[in-house]
């Protein structure tokens, strides 16, 4: 028999294709159609002298879920389709799509893991427009945004004495103008980086040393390119049971051609102190060299300290310095059985386009379904905790309140609390952030705070609040404004495919600028129906 020669990109093809079929039988598949309708009523005033704007709208929107999860993919497709319909001469009637996927390819025990994402949605740009505007009443101020990613990492097995980590990423974001030009224009933004890591599993080995890397790339379609590279090598040999000599070595260099270019060097050398597990404390002597617009050459201390007591308990201070001066970092996590908690504070040069997610990681919410808001979900009990039926891990990133192409050294920090026990969930977020801008005298500064409550009052009832605040002054106009959102409801389960709401929304914008200032009022009820 002659076996026919086929050409070499078919085998790979059939091999994959046989690859997920099995993958696909094997693993457990969920269609949910459904449909939404709401009924809102609403009043809008711009100013403190002008009339109220009043009006009435109908949005329905159906939609379909599909879910697949099984030990090696999990693939999560959400589609909405909204039709708003008015009683508003001011407003016209728009159908606008919502669309999020998520599909996660993972072997040799999460090893080896390959995300794909995509979404497509309507955001604000500029928050001097309205931070809280959605597409009911503040549409003309919305940017049409698409986002597509994709990220491939591996990784040693958790018990070599050795510990290696590689990941890629790469992003992109299309932003179109809203209705009412907020003087960003349409724009393509893309956002490529490589992680590396490598180096001793343990500290308190005979001869501790650790290599991080990364390399990352925001592609611009208004000026230049921003490149930024970091390196950091740590040695450390012991010198009596829990005393260590340690040597160091850090190199950054953020590139944006001739409008912004840094480097920074530094060696050094010092004592650390381990104790415990994993915990330790350190200072050290370094001496650097920077090159900006001319090169200068010091000396300074740095300190470093990891305390973790416990497995559920962990917390890490870096004072350090980098090419603008000191610098900051702050990393802790405690987690109970109901209770968990995260703060963070960093320092980095980025574009605020929003693919650079790093800073805004919420962690992971055991939620039902796999696209659901942050109120309906929980911190998992324990790291084993096994999935029910119909409930998926949500990776929450907090979004940023502006997209745009600026590049700005961002100082910033977060905290964040979740808490769930019997009928009551709780998640609390406070964040403060000041961004430079570096291609101009700009200056804006950011104090957040949020508040998410979900209380089941029966089983069939429960009733939700949410009050969000920011605080933002913009330098360049001379401008500080406090805006206030509320949002509070009732749902009540009708059956187990179908369930209302009562829901109210106030919202307040209070300028130093009187011309700024808003108020809105709306109450809307929400019936949804699950086939």
């Amino acid at each position: 028999m002659v076996v026919p020669k086929q050409p070499l990109r078919v085998w790979p093809t059939v091999v994959a294709c046989c690859l997920l079929g099995n993958i696909a039988y094997a693993g457990d598949w969920q269609l949910n159609p459904g449909i939404i309708a709401d009924s809102y009523l609403y009043q809008l005033k711009q100013q403190d002298y002008a009339s109220w704007d009043e009006g009435a709208a109908l949005a329905l929107s159906p939609n379909v879920e599909l879910l697949f999860n099984s030990k090696h993919l999990q693939t999560a497709l959400d589609w909405r389709q909204k039709h708003i319909f008015y009683d508003d001469k001011q407003r016209d009637d728009r159908s606008l799509d919502y669309i999020n996927f998520n599909n996660r390819l993972s072997a040799f025990d999460n090893r080896l893991s390959w995300t794909v994402n995509g979404s497509e949605s309507y955001r604000i740009r500029n928050s001097q427009r309205g931070i809280f505007a959605d597409e009911i009443t503040g549409f003309s101020d919305l940017s049409k945004t698409r986002n597509l990613g994709t990220s491939l990492a591996v990784r040693t097995a958790p018990h070599r004495d050795t510990q290696s980590a590689l990941s890629l990423t790469a992003r992109k974001i299309d932003s179109e103008r809203p209705d009412n030009d907020d003087a960003l224009g349409n724009f393509s933004n893309e956002f490529y980086a490589a992680d590396f890591a490598i180096g001793k599993r343990r500290r308190d080995s005979t001869f501790y040393w650790q290599f991080n890397s990364r390399y990352s790339e925001s592609a611009r379609d208004a000026g230049n390119d921003l490149t930024s590279e970091n390196a950091d090598l740590t040695v450390g040999v012991p010198v009596l049971r829990k005393l260590a000599w340690i040597s160091r070595a850090r190199y950054e260099n953020n590139d944006l051609f001739t409008n912004y270019t840094n480097k920074f060097r530094s060696v050094g050398t010092g004592l650390e102190y381990r104790f415990g597990n994993v915990s330790y404390v350190n200072a050290t002597y370094n001496w650097y060299r920077q090159q900006q617009l001319l090169e200068e050459e010091d000396s300074y201390w740095a300190f470093d300290m990891l305390l973790a007591p416990t497995r559920r308990t962990s917390l890490q201070v870096t004072v350090d310095r980098r090419y603008y001066g000191r610098s900051v970092e702050v990393a802790g996590s405690y987690r109970l059985q109901r209770l968990s908690a995260r703060l963070t504070y960093n320092e980095r040069v980025t574009v605020t386009n929003g693919l650079d997610q790093i800073f805004n990681d919420l962690g992971l919410f055991v939620c039902p379904g796999a696209f659901s808001d942050i109120t309906d979900c929980f911190v998992p009990p324990s790291a084993n905790y096994q999935l029910l039926p119909g409930e998926s891990l949500q990776n929450f990133i907090e979004t940023d309140i502006e997209i745009s192409e600026n590049v700005v050294l961002r100082k910033g920090g977060s905290f964040s609390l979740a808490y769930d026990r019997n009928r009551l969930t709780l998640g609390l977020n406070l964040r403060r952030t000041e961004d430079e801008y570096v291609e101009s005298n700009r200056l804006n500064k950011t104090k957040g705070a949020s508040l998410n409550a979900s209380w089941r009052l029966t089983p069939l009832m429960t009733l939700t609040s949410e009050i969000n605040f920011y605080e933002i002054e913009y330098s360049l106009e001379d401008r500080k404004d406090q805006n206030l959102q509320f949002k509070g409801g009732l749902k009540v389960e009708l059956n187990e495919h179908s369930d209302v709401s009562v829901n109210l929304r106030r919202v307040e914008r209070d300028s130093n600028q009187q011309q700024f200032d808003l108020q809105e009022n709306r109450v809307w009820f929400s019936y949804e129906y699950q086939f």
